[in-house]
């Protein structure tokens, strides 16, 4: 298990790199007026949420056992872990909403090429701090960390494929393609809750 300033070391961490990676896919969305970034720039608001959750889990957790807990705090990295994914499946609603707002109205005049470029700084971002986070969690047995980087790494490889998509919106000329893309992204933040 983490033990005192080390843990904190990793909590103000995970939410210094989920600003950066939120700053970045919030530009991304700003200079292509895509709203499949938008949703991607939505979905990392989880990532901020979910590392202020683990810094206050992983403070909680190293606390003394006490009278009201005999053995200790250990579970408050638990209700960490599922706090996020709750937090995941609210956000997908939002999403929901952007991609059908989106599906009927249609923006032709995205520019894809700088959010793109926006966009996948912001997953090698995030895939570099969510394999230091899985790696440590294991190691030091924390399901706070562990659970955060599993997350911050299924939005890399969501990232990705979104990436993908929107550059085929310009190739193909299709603009809704742009709100199914949004729309798919809901149901990857769905079914990253799940996993």
């Amino acid at each position: 298990m983490l033990k005192g300033p080390e843990k904190i070391v990793f909590g103000w961490m995970s939410l210094l790199v989920s600003l950066i990676a939120l700053a970045l896919k919030y530009i991304a969305w700003h200079v292509s007026g895509s709203s499949a970034l938008l949703s991607d720039a939505l979905e990392t608001i989880i990532n901020v949420a979910a590392a202020i959750g683990a810094l206050w889990a992983l403070t909680v957790s190293e606390r003394p056992a006490d009278h009201n807990h005999t053995y200790g705090h250990e579970k408050a990295e638990y209700l960490s872990a599922v706090t996020e994914a709750v937090l995941v499946v609210l956000t997908a609603i939002g999403i929901a909403w952007v991609a059908w707002k989106s599906w009927l109205t249609p923006n032709t005049e995205i520019a894809p090429w700088s959010g793109i470029v926006f966009n996948a700084l912001g997953g090698v971002v995030n895939l570099v701090w969510g394999l230091i986070l899985v790696r440590q969690g294991t190691l030091r047995r924390s399901p706070a960390l562990t659970a955060n980087g599993r997350h911050v790494i299924s939005d890399v490889w969501t990232t990705v494929l979104l990436v993908i998509g929107i550059a085929l919106i310009p190739l193909t000329g299709y603009a809704r393609l742009d709100a199914l893309l949004s729309g798919w992204w809901r149901s990857m933040s769905c079914v990253s809750a799940l996993t």
